[in-house]
């Protein structure tokens, strides 16, 4: 049995189909990337993986329980408890240091852990930045709290919308080599993208248009890495 599996996903918006029958599997440990132009219904298809809407018609089935029937609620709970959320935009919360950005998001799981929230951190190479603002980091260190704030609950999937898009070359060589080391862990990642560079390091591409997937790609040589001007990061 699949992880996740999309079946005959709608999601209708008057006379729009933002997602048009849509079917999808990814399978548990799998690293997949979703790419398509604006208004293809990445997004879309984003909030209904992340439990924070539904689809109009279908099936989402995650650990074979469809989502798509749950209350709210229950969506919120399941949220918390098996999907970890990396954001463009960061979204910390300004006046909280690193670490106390991290045991937020334990605060709405189970107990805040101090020793567990700079384990997190640490595994992104942020330990020694754990006390810093927000305001005090760059955005490449912002984006690797974020990655820690995701890992603090042992998610079983990594969901990440543009985790690239607000940083530099060297910034994005980080960021993929800690995807890297979460799926040679064994962590699902399923990464929304425009970059095509970001996108081909994953196992699969899935192209959405029009609400539709139009095509799908397997990266043969799969190994993890990507490269900039010949430059390749492991």
């Amino acid at each position: 049995m699949s992880l996740l599996e999309l079946k005959n996903i709608y999601k209708i918006y008057g006379d729009l189909h933002a997602l048009d029958d849509v079917n999808l599997k990814v399978e548990k440990g799998e690293w997949l990337s979703i790419m398509g132009p604006s208004g293809s219904g990445k997004s879309t298809m984003m909030n209904i993986i992340g439990c924070m809407d539904k689809p109009s018609r279908g099936e989402v089935l995650l650990d074979g329980v469809d989502i798509a029937k749950e209350s709210a609620k229950n969506l919120t709970t399941i949220r918390r408890d098996k999907i970890g959320l990396i954001f463009q935009q960061f979204h910390l919360v300004g006046y909280l240091t690193a670490i106390e950005n991290v045991m937020l998001a334990q605060y709405y799981h189970s107990v805040p852990d101090e020793k567990e929230a700079l384990e997190a951190l640490d595994r992104v190479g942020l330990a020694d930045r754990a006390k810093h603002l927000p305001s005090q980091l760059s955005g490449g260190e912002q984006q690797r709290v974020c990655v820690a704030r995701a890992l603090i609950n042992y998610p079983e999937i990594i969901l990440a919308d543009e985790p690239t898009g607000n940083l530099d070359d060297a910034n994005e060589k980080i960021v993929v080599d800690l995807f890297h080391k979460l799926h040679n862990e064994g962590t699902t990642l399923i990464v929304v993208t425009h970059d095509p560079e970001v996108a081909e390091v994953a196992q699969r591409t899935v192209y959405l248009r029009n609400g539709k997937l139009h095509k799908e790609t397997i990266n043969e040589n799969f190994t993890g890495e990507i490269k900039f001007d010949n430059e390749v990061i492991l």
